[in-house]
């Protein structure tokens, strides 16, 4: 297993994430959860998740903050009272991109 997908498993944890969601998180196959080389895709949704942590850590200094992000409702118009975990959660790579740029650009506010 790359130390790259064990590094987004373990955040996905620390957000909070049930094992099925990461599964479709990640689009890894329940059969062979832990391959031994990753998919295009799946190299994509582990970098989003490392980089939506990654970002959270600069915007954040509380780590409880950083953590309890992606599984909290907000109320900003692009979430629409959900949390980013349950919009990602539903597998859609368009979903996660969009996701993953929107906690980029409050980085960057």
């Amino acid at each position: 297993m790359s130390t790259g997908l064990t590094d987004a498993l373990h955040i996905l944890r620390q957000w909070q994430c049930t094992p099925n969601q990461a599964l479709s998180i990640l689009k890894l196959d329940p059969d062979q959860p832990f391959p031994e080389i990753l998919s295009d895709e799946q190299c994509e949704r582990v970098t989003f998740v490392l980089n939506i942590h990654s970002d959270l850590s600069s915007i954040y200094k509380d780590p409880d903050e950083v953590y309890s992000y992606m599984s909290k409702p907000h109320d900003d118009p692009y979430y629409d009272g959900k949390s980013p975990l349950e919009l990602i959660g539903t597998g859609d790579r368009n979903v996660f991109g969009r996701v993953c740029w929107h906690i980029d650009a409050m980085r960057v506010n």
